[in-house]
């Protein structure tokens, strides 16, 4: 459900809390990354490719990880026009 108000039936919000230790990673993202068609078949990236993605590069360090992600992203989608915004945001603690 999106943040701002959009469907009929709203469902309220709660809080999650994680506790977290030094040298773990967060990921925020949007859709854009998971939905941008491309490959050899012109096909969406998806959430599974996009976790494998984000696991294999998880042990490098950021700016690596920036780097690494946005390879990876131009060589899937090549010549796709982009169908979204990309947001990836990493945070290690």
């Amino acid at each position: 459900q999106p943040i701002g108000v959009y469907a009929d039936e709203m469902k309220p919000f709660t809080n999650q809390e994680i506790d977290l230790l030094p040298g773990d990673l967060i990921y925020l993202f949007s859709d854009g990354y998971p939905d941008q068609f491309g490959g050899p078949k012109g096909k969406k990236f998806l959430y599974t490719r996009f976790k494998e993605l984000l696991v294999s590069v998880s042990s490098r360090n950021m700016k690596q990880q920036y780097s690494d992600l946005e390879l990876a992203f131009w060589n899937w989608k090549m010549d796709q026009e982009q169908v979204d915004d990309v947001l990836v945001i990493g945070i290690r603690i």
